[in-house]
């Protein structure tokens, strides 16, 4: 993999392509996995260095993806080789849809819990305790309606906040399924 100058100022990881460089074009798949390339997984180092990079630019610009493999052994294999890469993110993306899916239901039911429990608790404190003015029913009161409160924490924590991440990882995916792959003529350096 490709290392960088991270002191270096001038460097721009959102502007210009994301480049990968490898030794061959093995480098870019899971070695254990046995499919032809184009329905083979990304190596994990890979896949990660691709989505930082692809992180980083943000917008709707089309992405590009320049791979470089010194010993050119990706020759009269660039298509399999592109199909591959997009369709290890497409998948990626199709995965990230179901997790997003998943949290959305699983916001809507922990909203229908946390309703009912503070609907319920906010009205037996008021049902239950309204005739007395003691200091600890009026204690007990209060920590009902806390607690019903408290019930509708987890909801509006999954539809506050933790939708964001998952929608911009999903959006990324979705760029990088489209990407254009491209393969310059190769460096020897690696």
């Amino acid at each position: 993999m490709e290392t960088r100058d991270w002191t270096d100022r001038a460097f721009d990881p959102s502007k210009g392509p994301i480049l990968v460089r490898v030794a061959t074009v093995e480098r870019l798949f899971n070695p254990i996995d046995p499919q032809p390339f184009n329905l083979r997984d990304l190596d994990v180092e890979v896949a990660n260095w691709i989505g930082e990079w692809a992180e980083e630019q943000r917008g709707h610009d089309e992405i590009t993806i320049e791979v470089l493999i010194a010993d050119n052994s990706v020759a009269n294999r660039e298509d399999l080789v592109a199909d591959g890469i997009r369709n290890h993110f497409a998948y990626r993306r199709w995965a990230t849809a179901r997790t997003l899916s998943r949290l959305w239901r699983d916001g809507r039911i922990s909203l229908l819990i946390g309703l009912t429990v503070l609907i319920s608790l906010s009205s037996a404190s008021r049902f239950l305790f309204s005739n007395s003015d003691s200091a600890y029913v009026s204690l007990f009161r209060e920590g009902l309606a806390v607690a019903g409160w408290v019930a509708m924490w987890r909801p509006m924590e999954i539809f506050l906040y933790e939708w964001w991440p998952v929608r911009r990882e999903l959006r990324t995916f979705q760029r990088l399924a489209d990407a254009r792959v491209v393969f310059p003529a190769s460096k020897p350096t690696v």
